[in-house]
This record gives structure tokens, C-alpha cells and sequence, in this order.
């Protein structure tokens, strides 16, 4: 990512120098002719770090500090003068500057101590990043509801968290598998230390061998420095292999070898290393079925296959879905902004009737696609949108979401009478194609502009509708 410099400084000749440099480095440059100007400017775009001269007409550099630190706190400045005092520089870096240098600059220590500014701005934001993480989404942190496959989940985590045997997850894609995996590791006697998750079918066959046990320096072409593998990360924390089918059977065979002996061998270096892990697996695929078609291991299989937890999908709890349906309407409002959508009771009754196939990975993707189209606002029968996209042309979903803007969308009488959701999703782009056609006129190129379809689909909707123009009606 390129950073973005400002220079502040009343001399052009500096400004215009410093520009070059910062230019011949890849840097985006702003200019500000005075501390004024800086700030201006500052309010539009930001920047990720500011070069400032202390003596300027108008606000001088201290005062234009000051300000700067009220807009953005954490926003490195670096100092400049050719006429301050050691008093200066003292009081300008207990005032929170970044560091100080003095006119003439050397164009080498000021790039490193930009280079430094930048690099600390970014590090501060990456662990803001972070610390919002880990405060949001609180669906993928536990296992949301009250179902009785849900409680019964929890209890068998608890029970089997205080051992240290391989645990085997089975369930959907969407079930919560990972979620389930975290709040194992979190309450055994292993939750100071390390989590790891291997995503096995991200890692290609030819690397899964460097990826899991390390490798030294030159290993192999390519290998431009030592690093560590997971399972060495994992040392006396847990190793979540996700999608654990996906793992070649060399690769099995190895990964047993390590549970058995635990000790790891990096590649390009005979020396062991110890290794004590505790293997939580996960797997969508019919364990059986891939024994049967030898992508499974029978050893293998048998030790990981200890302690077994099913993950229920959400058509078998569907109860749950109130409260999911909430928190993920939190979560998402937290990360994207803004108040969350809600779900009336009619809505409720009709997302239970989908199939959720993705489980609740698609019920989250479904609620983040309300926010971002109906952001703090009530789901109703006569404005929801579909759960099943597949079905779905890219301008219903903006129709959707214009209709959804629309007060009170015309109540139309048909959509209380609606007893299914397919029923209700005719009956409201029925009302809602209406309104628009009458709107202007009929005209179909105003009307498919307007809401944001092909004139080519919209007159399929207005044949499928059997929609007539008013005067046209028949008496």
C-alpha cells in the first residue's frame, strides 16, 4: 500500500525539494504552503504522516501540532526548524511529535524517520483491526441458541475439553465447526497457549509438508529463510486441522507420526523438535465413505476419531434462529456501521420455511446482504428480501432494496393474504413494479432506469405479472 506524505512549510523551494524526494520514492505527496491550509486539508484527506515547519506565518508549527492531534490523535508528525532552540524540540516532542529534525535536513534521516512514522501508523492500525475483531463477531466466537442440539453440543464440549485426546467434528459447511473448535480449546487445561488453524485444502499438496513441520534456510528453492511449521506454533496449545480429508495420505501418515512420537523435524534439519499438540479435526465429507474410497487413512481415522461432535445443521434448529438472527444483525451493524436491520415475526415464519442449505454461514451472509441494503430498518413480508439469491436477478435485489426505502411500500392487501414466501415475494414486486410503471407513466425505459433493470427483464415481469396499464383495464 502507498504512503501518503504531507510537507507543511511556507518556503515553495523546500516544499518542492522535499515533493521530489518523497515522489522518487513512491510516496503521494500533499502539499500545505501554511498550517492553515494544512488542516483544510487534513479534513479531506487523510495522510500517514506530516512533515511540519515550526516557523510559519499565521498558526506556527506548534499550534498546528496541537490541532492535528485533536483531528487524529495517532497521526505521526515529524518537526522541522532551522532556528529552534534544544527548548524547542523538547517542548514540540513532549506535545507529542513524532521526532525532530533541524534545517538544512538530511534527505537520508528524514526518509528513515517517514519510513519509521509510516510504518508505526500502519502497525497502530493493524492492532486496531484487531481489537475490533476480536470485540465483534460474537457469532464465530460460541454457538449461538437455546435448541436442544445446541445445549447438548455445549455439554459435550465441556466434558471432553479437560482431555487431552484428538477430536473429531463432523457437520455441514456452515455448521460451526471452527466456532466449536475455539470454545473446545478455550476451556481445556491448554487455553494459554497457542490456537492454530490449518486450512488443508488452502495449502497446496507440494507445500503442506513446509507449511505443518517447518524448514530451514535453503531447504528447498525458494526457502529464503527458516520458519516455523504449525505444529511447532501449536506447541502445547491445540492444532485445528480444517477439512481434514483434504490431507494427501503421505501427509496422514506424517501427522500420525507426530501425534505418536511428539517430536517434529523441520525440513533440511534432522534435529527433532519437541511437539506437544493437542489435534481437534473437522470434516463436511462422510468420514465412511472417504475410508471407503481411500482418501482416508484407516490409522489415521481411528486416532482422530476419539471423541466425535456432530454439529446439528440449522433446519434442525430452527428455533435458534430469533437470536441468531439478532446477533448477527449486531454484528454486523458493529463492523459495517450504522443500526441493525430487524425481523418482524411474519419474516421469521417465512426464512423458517428456506432450506438454509450453507447453514449458518449463509444466514449470516443473508443479514449481512439486508444491512447493506436496508440498514436499520424493520423487515416486513411486504419488504423482505429472498434468502435464495440463486433464484434472484441482479435487479430485483436493487428493486428490493429502492422499494425498502419507500414509506410504507403501499400495504398492498394481497401481501397480508400471502401464505408463503413465494406468494409474498410475487405479491410485493407485483405492488412494487405497479407503483413504479404509474410513476412514469408507463414508460418502460424511465421505469427500468429508475429502479435499476434491463427493460428486457422488466417487460418478462410485466408479462409474467399479466400487468395492464389502468385505462386499459377492462370494465
Amino acid at each position: 500500500m502507498t504512503a501518503r506524505i504531507m510537507i507543511v512549510d511556507d518556503e515553495q523551494p523546500i516544499r518542492d525539494s522535499l515533493q521530489g524526494l518523497f515522489e522518487d520514492e513512491e510516496y503521494l505527496v500533499v502539499c500545505a504552503a501554511s498550517g492553515e491550509e494544512a488542516m483544510a486539508r487534513l479534513r479531506k484527506q487523510p495522510v500517514d504522516c506530516v512533515l511540519l515547519d515550526i516557523w510559519m506565518p499565521g498558526i506556527d508549527g506548534l499550534e498546528t501540532l496541537s490541532r492535528i492531534q485533536q483531528v487524529d490523535a495517532n497521526l505521526p508528525v515529524i518537526m522541522m526548524s532551522g532556528h529552534a532552540t534544544i527548548d524547542t524540540a523538547v517542548r514540540a516532542t513532549r506535545q507529542g511529535a513524532f521526532d525532530f529534525v533541524e534545517k538544512p535536513v538530511s534527505f537520508d534521516r528524514l526518509m528513515i524517520l517517514a519510513r519509521n512514522a509510516v510504518q508505526k501508523r500502519r502497525l497502530e492500525q493493524e492492532n486496531s483491526d484487531l481489537k475490533r475483531q476480536e470485540t465483534s463477531h460474537h457469532s464465530q466466537q460460541e454457538l449461538i441458541g437455546d435448541s436442544a442440539p445446541i445445549q447438548e453440543v455445549r455439554a459435550l464440549i465441556k466434558r471432553i475439553a479437560l482431555s487431552d485426546s484428538p477430536v473429531l467434528i463432523i457437520g455441514e459447511h456452515g455448521t460451526g465447526k471452527a466456532v466449536a473448535a475455539r470454545m473446545l480449546h478455550a476451556a481445556s487445561r491448554r487455553s494459554d497457549a497457542p490456537f492454530v488453524e490449518v486450512n488443508t485444502a488452502s495449502v497446496p499438496a507440494n507445500r503442506m509438508d513446509s507449511e505443518l513441520f517447518g524448514h530451514e534456510k535453503g531447504a528447498f528453492t525458494g526457502a529464503l529463510h527458516a520458519q516455523r511449521g504449525r505444529f511447532e506454533a501449536a506447541h502445547q496449545g491445540a492444532l485445528f486441522f480444517d477439512e481434514v480429508t483434504e490431507l494427501s495420505l503421505p501427509a496422514q501418515a506424517k501427522v500420525l507420526r507426530v501425534l505418536q512420537e511428539k517430536v517434529v523435524q523441520r525440513l533440511g534439519n534432522p534435529a527433532p523438535i519437541p511437539c506437544n499438540v493437542r489435534l481437534i479435526a473437522a470434516s463436511a465429507r462422510d468420514l465412511e465413505q472417504a475410508l471407503q474410497q481411500e482418501k482416508l487413512r484407516e490409522d489415521f481415522y481411528y486416532r482422530l476419531n476419539v471423541v466425535s461432535i456432530h454439529m446439528p445443521a440449522l433446519r434442525q434448529r430452527l428455533e435458534d434462529l430469533p437470536q441468531l438472527l439478532r446477533s448477527l444483525a449486531d454484528e454486523q451493524a458493529h463492523a459495517l456501521g450504522g443500526s441493525p436491520v430487524r425481523f418482524n415475526d411474519e419474516v421469521i415464519s417465512a426464512l423458517k420455511t428456506y432450506a438454509w442449505p450453507g447453514n449458518v454461514r449463509e444466514l449470516r451472509n443473508y443479514v449481512e446482504r439486508c444491512h447493506i441494503l436496508m440498514p436499520g430498518e424493520q423487515m416486513e413480508i411486504a419488504n423482505m428480501l429472498p434468502p435464495d439469491q440463486s433464484s434472484l436477478h441482479p435487479s430485483d435485489i436493487g428493486a428490493a432494496a429502492s422499494a425498502a426505502r419507500l414509506a410504507a411500500a403501499d400495504d398492498d392487501a394481497e401481501s397480508s393474504d400471502a401464505t408463503s414466501f413465494h406468494d409474498a415475494r410475487e405479491n410485493f414486486e407485483r405492488a412494487f413494479l405497479l407503483r413504479h410503471l404509474n410513476r412514469h407513466d408507463w414508460n418502460i425505459s424511465r421505469t427500468a432506469a429508475d429502479i435499476g433493470m434491463e427493460r428486457s427483464q422488466l417487460h418478462r415481469k410485466i408479462k409474467a405479472y399479466a400487468l395492464v396499464q389502468p385505462q386499459e383495464q377492462q370494465p
